[in-house]
């Protein structure tokens, strides 16, 4: 039996996402502090970084770090993917981590995006008010095709390593060792990729001011 779905029009692609963010310097005075595992990041100038966007926006609820230095504790903040934990305030970020101090400036936090990313609203109480934030819960379990324009801001990249975990507090430590990602579909190029969901292939910041966008295939 095929699981061919019939092609009906209006109804191939999901809404597209495009997103115009770029890698974010920590900037000369960005700090890192940890109480109970979770870090706060604080950049020196607004980061942009938003988990309620407008319609057809992509939202960051992920994102990994280049050029971090002095780290203690166990793992290492370069290249794993952490989900963000909460975005407080407009020069600062929450993440879970097992590092309990590194030396951050002259570090870039990079946004990362998974399109086919599950996110639910979840409610303070048994039937009560929602929160006015999306809350991510468990882990991201669609797979997906995704048609996608790369502007100058983004690349595909995957791991074929296949070591790669979003991590948080349900993942345990953060490894001392980074995944291997290698460059699948490079900037300003435009490509077809099948998205694992969970952080294998995904599409991460970089380069200059662009325009990403991205359909997933229904």
């Amino acid at each position: 039996m095929s699981d061919l779905k019939i092609a009906v029009p209006g109804y191939v692609f999901g809404l597209e996402e495009t997103t115009t963010q770029v890698p974010v310097a920590l900037g000369a005075s960005g700090t890192f502090a940890v109480a109970n595992n979770i870090a706060t990041i604080t950049f020196t100038a607004a980061h942009g970084l938003t988990m309620q966007p407008a319609s057809g926006t992509m939202p960051n609820f992920f994102g990994t770090f280049t050029g971090v230095t002095g780290q203690t504790g166990v793992g290492t903040l370069n290249g794993p993917i952490f989900r963000i934990l909460s975005i407080p305030s407009t020069t600062t970020i929450t993440i879970y981590t097992t590092v309990t101090a590194a030396t951050m400036t002259g570090a870039s936090f990079i946004p990362v995006f998974i399109p086919n990313f599950n996110v639910n609203v979840q409610s303070a109480f048994a039937g009560g008010p929602s929160y006015l934030g999306a809350t991510t819960q468990g882990t991201p379990l669609q797979t997906n095709n995704v048609n996608m324009v790369l502007g100058a801001n983004c690349v595909v990249q995957y791991n074929p390593d296949n070591t790669s975990l979003i991590y948080d507090s349900t993942t345990g430590n953060t490894p001392a060792v980074a995944p291997v990602f290698r460059t699948l579909a490079a900037a300003s190029s435009s490509a077809q990729v099948w998205m694992d969901g969970v952080g294998g292939t995904a599409i991460f910041a970089s380069g200059s001011a662009g325009t990403t966008r991205a359909s997933i295939i229904l």
